[in-house]
C-alpha cells in the first residue's frame, strides 16, 4: 500500500527554497521590531509600531471571520457527485474529509481553510462548479487537499501573519496628521512590507508543490493544467468590482483575482504559464516512464 510519503515525493529544491524563506521572513520581521525596541528613543513611535500591529491582526482577523462565513454547508444528498470525488481523493491522500461549502459567488475559484484540530473546509464558488468538467474539478479539489497536507494554511499564517498585519496595521495609521504617528506608521509598513514580500514569495513555492501533489493525487496533469486556464479565463471576465473584495484573500485562492499588486509587492501565485509549463513537464514524464 503506498504511504503519504510515496505519493508526495519530496522536490528538495523547491522544499529547500521554502524552508529558507519560511525561516528568514519571520526572522527578518522580529528582528527589525526588536531593532524598533532598542533603537527608538521615543516611546511614541514604538507604541504606534506595536499599535499598528495590533491594529491590522484585528483587521486580519475580522476579514478572515466574514470569508469564512460565506457560503452555505453542502451535505452529501446536495451533492452526491462532488462528495463522491472528495471522499475519493481524501481515502487516496490519507485525510479527514474537509467539511464543503458553496460560495454563491459566480467568480470561479476554490480555496482551503482550517486547521486539524478546527477541522478543514473546502470552499468552492457556484462559477467553479458550472465552469469545470469532474475531470478538472477534481483536479482542483486534489490541489486544495494537497495544502492540506503541506499544512500552508498554519504556515502562511505563522510566517505572513505579522508582517501582513504590520503592512496593513501601518497604513492605515501613517495617514494620520500627527507626525510621530505618521513615523510610527510609516515604520511599522516598511518591517510589513519586507515580510509581506517574504510571505508572497513562500506562497509561490506552495502553489507548485500543492500543483504537483494534485497530479500525484489523480494522476493527470493535463487536467490541472486545463482547468487553471478555464479558471484564468473566467477571472479575467469578470468585473472588477466583484472581484475586489476577494482580492484580500488571494494567498488562499487556487488562482488570485487582484489585478494590480499593491505596494510593488510580487503575487500570490506563480505566472499561470510558469505553472502550465510545469504540469507540461510532468505530463511528459508521466507518458515516458
Amino acid at each position: 500500500m503506498r504511504t503519504r510519503r510515496d505519493l508526495f515525493p519530496s522536490d528538495f529544491g523547491l522544499v529547500l527554497r521554502m524552508v529558507s524563506v519560511g525561516l528568514l521572513t519571520p526572522l527578518a520581521v522580529f528582528g527589525a521590531l526588536v531593532a524598533v525596541m532598542l533603537l527608538m528613543s521615543s516611546f511614541t513611535i514604538r507604541a504606534v509600531v506595536f499599535g499598528a500591529l495590533c491594529i491590522g491582526a484585528w483587521v486580519a482577523i475580522r476579514e478572515r471571520v466574514e470569508e469564512s462565513s460565506r457560503g452555505r454547508r453542502l451535505q452529501p444528498a446536495d451533492a452526491p457527485e462532488l462528495h463522491a470525488i472528495v471522499e475519493r481523493l481524501c481515502v487516496v491522500a490519507d485525510l479527514p474529509k474537509p467539511t464543503v461549502v458553496l460560495d454563491s459567488r459566480p467568480m470561479p475559484n476554490s480555496w482551503i481553510e482550517g486547521t486539524k484540530r478546527g477541522g478543514f473546509r473546502l470552499h468552492l464558488t457556484q462559477g467553479l462548479l458550472d465552469l469545470l468538467e469532474p475531470r478538472e474539478l477534481e483536479a482542483v479539489i486534489a490541489h486544495e487537499l494537497s495544502h492540506v497536507v503541506n499544512r500552508d494554511a498554519a504556515v502562511m499564517t505563522v510566517v505572513g501573519g505579522p508582517g501582513e498585519a504590520l503592512l496593513a496595521g501601518g497604513t492605515r495609521v501613517a495617514t494620520q496628521g500627527w507626525f510621530p504617528i505618521m513615523v510610527g506608521g510609516a515604520i511599522a509598513s516598511g518591517i510589513g512590507w519586507i515580510g509581506t514580500y517574504g510571505t508572497r514569495h513562500l506562497s509561490r513555492y506552495r502553489e507548485y508543490a500543492a500543483d504537483a501533489g494534485a497530479v500525484a493525487l489523480t494522476g493527470s496533469p493535463a487536467a490541472l493544467a486545463s482547468a487553471l486556464m478555464k479558471v484564468s479565463d473566467g477571472l479575467v471576465a469578470m468585473p472588477r468590482k466583484d472581484l475586489r473584495e476577494a482580492s484580500l484573500h488571494d494567498a488562499f485562492h487556487l488562482l488570485p483575482v487582484a489585478k494590480e499588486q499593491a505596494f510593488g509587492l510580487p503575487n500570490t501565485h506563480p505566472p499561470l504559464r510558469a505553472r502550465i509549463e510545469r504540469l507540461e513537464r510532468l505530463e511528459r514524464s508521466l507518458h515516458h516512464d
